[in-house]
């Protein structure tokens, strides 16, 4: 046996127990939140610090009003009708001929809906952004706000707004539509997570959000994903941007 193979031997061995999965949610990925979660805690001046690369003392946050922090902030809410009006045109199509465009079932479509309504539209916005109460970056006193910082994960009530980021959450929701119409190994599914990654990186820039609101709305899209895809009864690794007839860019 080469070192070649015996690495992949190895490295299987040792990845196996984080690929096994809690209702739908690689264990891996649960590891890696809590260890996440664990390090805001123990280093909340992390996100003050992180959040500092893009503040200049007299001018706040001078990406703020940019055009490309515009763009990518107002590019989610166009996304969110244009595409997912998109997929119920889709459906209705598949339906009325018979044919399979993207692959797309009433069973997906219902599912990628479900993801969108739960997840960035009702954990997300109406339930932490609303009542969790951290202040904005913007809005705490470090960058010339009247609020005290507070750390993630920490709950404080109030309605500052800024635990966990909404469009970062609906950007993230991309992924999963990505993942599930075109492919695990799409490139489609790339591109939606850079995309997720620039919305992040927009809202920092002009501190609407801190990098732990970003990353944990991520999980948190990801987390419910898997776990709606796990009771809509969707196998792991059996789909490929060939069965769907989707060829990545």
């Amino acid at each position: 046996m080469s070192m070649t193979d015996l690495a992949q031997v190895v490295g299987r061995r040792w990845l196996a127990p984080l690929r096994r999965r809690i209702g739908g949610v690689p264990v891996g990925w649960l590891i890696l939140f809590l260890a996440f979660a664990d390090l805001m805690l123990a280093w909340p001046a992390l996100d003050l610090m992180v959040a500092g690369w893009f503040y200049s003392p007299g001018e706040g946050f001078p990406a703020l009003g940019q055009v490309w922090e515009r763009f990518l902030y107002h590019s989610v809410e166009v996304l969110m009708l244009a595409g997912n009006l998109t997929l119920l045109a889709v459906w209705l199509w598949n339906r009325r001929t018979g044919r399979r465009l993207l692959g797309l079932t009433g069973r997906k479509l219902a599912l990628l809906l479900c993801v969108l309504a739960l997840l960035p539209g009702l954990l997300v916005n109406q339930i932490l952004k609303e009542h969790w109460g951290r202040a904005r970056p913007v809005q705490v006193q470090q960058f010339g706000g009247d609020r005290s910082f507070t750390p993630a994960f920490v709950y404080t009530g109030g309605s500052g707004g800024a635990f966990s980021s909404g469009h970062v959450a609906a950007a993230a929701y991309l992924i999963g539509v990505a993942h599930l119409l075109a492919g695990p190994r799409s490139r489609w599914v790339l591109l939606a997570a850079v995309y997720t990654a620039l919305v992040g990186l927009a809202r920092m820039a002009a501190g609407g959000h801190f990098l732990s609101d970003v990353i944990t709305s991520v999980f948190l899209v990801l987390f419910g994903y898997s776990l709606l895809r796990r009771l809509f009864r969707f196998e792991e690794g059996t789909q490929t941007a060939r069965d769907t007839g989707i060829e990545p860019p």
